[in-house]
């Protein structure tokens, strides 16, 4: 089953059947953007707080989103959270929100089509998708002369893409403009 989410919200309000209660103790503020001081009082109040985690090592947790929750809880001297866990960093989960392409305005250039990835990590990307709803980081163009989005990185990604009829996909673009020969 591919699910389609446009942003965070949407994204939490499906997967929170998934969420799991967590200690709030257990969660760090390891992102420049979490650690910013934060007014407690001028929060407000939320029922039903759930918060996006990445698992460290040793039974901790990365909050990835969801600082307004995790304050909130941590003011009101809760000592557990519902947690969505993902396994990816903030970055890559974040990408999925952000820009997206349309996967049929990707050109795919010979040496892709020529050196397929393997079964086996295509298969790891349909998994993930298929637990999380997202991509595990996006995929990487270049643009030509002409403003062409070229992938450079992300085939398998883009070939699981493909595969679960999944429209849009998650983009970075990186360097200059790419010269593509024998188009």
């Amino acid at each position: 089953m591919a699910y389609c989410f446009n942003n965070i919200k949407n994204f939490r309000s499906r997967m929170v059947a998934q969420a799991i209660s967590i200690p709030i103790r257990n969660i760090v503020l390891t992102d420049s953007v979490h650690k910013k001081s934060i007014d407690t009082e001028k929060l407000g109040t939320k029922d039903n707080l759930v918060v996006i985690v990445r698992r460290n090592c040793r039974d901790t947790y990365s909050l990835i989103t969801g600082r307004r929750d995790y304050e909130i809880a941590k003011r009101d001297g809760l000592t557990t959270i519902n947690a969505i866990v993902v396994n990816i960093s903030r970055p890559a989960f974040m990408s999925n929100f952000k820009k997206l392409i349309d996967v049929d305005k990707v050109y795919i250039p010979r040496d892709f089509i020529n050196h397929p990835p393997k079964k086996e990590k295509i298969d790891r990307v349909v998994c993930f998708y298929n637990h999380y709803g997202i991509f595990d980081s996006p995929i990487t163009i270049k643009l030509d002369a002409k403003g062409n989005k070229i992938l450079k990185d992300g085939y398998a990604r883009y070939v699981a893409a493909k595969k679960l009829g999944v429209t849009q996909i998650p983009y970075k673009i990186v360097g200059g403009v790419h010269n593509v020969k024998g188009r």
